[in-house]
């Protein structure tokens, strides 16, 4: 009994040493810095590069240590980027029946992952959205992956990154599952997102509206179809045989009968499917949520996060006509095809921060 004592008097005096110096060395207001990313923590305060059009300062990484990481250019994004991850992260914490598939289904079915591009140079997975900004992306990761000798991404014809082949999709690749589990998980994995209905009005106009020779084939494979299914009675006698003249109405009377399918992968065209179909990030954790709302500052951080060539930006950004048409469109239904509507996008909505409310 008087030796169990002693024994247990012992260990509390060797624990108090230890106990003194953590209280000495623990500061409580480490918990403030940016979560800079451990590659940069122990650098030197960077040359600096510039981009004239978007008016951004950023830096070209060295590999001296640097004594204050607030110094860097992306501090305030960081910010940003943490706010939107943790708004995702609760959002899929609390959404229910979301159909969000398990990580070892997408490693196993990769068909899934076929709007993931890989890019192995600089250690980054994009997934891209059809009306959003896709075929700029698509150009800079041609460049940045080594699939064109161009370093103008607007000197790359606007057909060629869509043609199967010309990037690395996860969907195709021949990778061990053990190796693309590991890419997924320790690659900068980035999304550009965009207001759902906007997004929408977009892909209608663009496919089913214009004249052009893209819009033509989804006429052709879409819009007689849509026509003859939901236009009744005598002015089925105005249905074109080359799918053009399919309203809005129509359009989402086609998009909520189908989406409401048991898998929305398998029955709408990407141009419309919805973000949570397209890039799971309800699964995938996304380390860069960009928006079309900040896309041109939010590509300048992206390229600069990947260590992409300091000369390397993304095109200019023209403004978007189609947020004006939205409210123009969304009137033309009907109260109860609007719910449907939403219902059908609703996770977009609320993973993403959109409101719905004021359509």
């Amino acid at each position: 009994m008087v030796r169990e004592v002693s024994m247990r008097v012992i260990l509390v005096v060797l624990a108090i040493p230890t106990l003194v110096c953590y209280l000495l060395l623990v500061d409580d207001t480490t918990h403030h810095l940016h979560p800079l990313p451990t590659e940069y923590a122990s650098r030197s305060p960077p040359t600096v590069g510039s981009c004239a059009r978007c008016g951004l300062n950023f830096p070209v990484v060295s590999d001296t240590p640097i004594e204050d990481p607030e110094d860097f250019w992306w501090a305030d994004w960081e910010e940003v980027q943490g706010s939107r991850r943790a708004a995702l992260h609760f959002a899929c914490f609390h959404v229910k029946n979301a159909k969000v598939k398990s990580f070892t289904k997408l490693l196993n079915f990769r068909k899934y992952l076929y709007n993931l591009i890989l890019d192995d140079r600089h250690r980054a997975i994009y997934c891209y959205v059809p009306k959003v900004a896709c075929t700029n992306w698509k150009r800079m990761m041609m460049i940045l992956s080594g699939r064109t000798n161009e370093t103008n991404p607007l000197n790359i014809s606007s057909s060629i990154p869509h043609e199967e082949g010309v990037l690395t999709r996860l969907s195709g690749s021949r990778m061990k599952s053990s190796l693309l589990n590991y890419k997924l998980r320790t690659y900068t994995k980035f999304l550009i997102v965009r207001h759902p209905m906007e997004r929408l009005v977009s892909a209608y106009r663009n496919k089913l509206v214009i004249n052009s020779t893209s819009a033509a084939d989804f006429k052709r494979r879409y819009g007689m179809m849509i026509m003859k299914k939901y236009r009744k009675g005598a002015s089925t006698l105005n249905i074109t045989k080359n799918g053009h003249g399919v309203t809005f109405a129509e359009f989402v009377s086609y998009l909520t009968d189908t989406g409401t399918r048991q898998d929305n992968f398998e029955t709408l065209n990407e141009h419309w499917a919805p973000y949570v179909d397209l890039c799971h990030p309800c699964t995938i954790k996304y380390n860069i949520i960009g928006k079309y709302e900040t896309l041109e500052e939010d590509s300048e951080y992206i390229l600069r996060k990947i260590h992409a060539p300091h000369d390397l930006h993304f095109p200019p950004v023209v403004a978007s006509r189609t947020a004006a048409l939205v409210a123009e469109h969304m009137a033309s239904l009907t109260p109860q095809l609007s719910r449907k509507l939403y219902e059908l996008y609703k996770h977009d909505f609320r993973l993403f921060e959109y409101d719905y409310s004021n359509l």
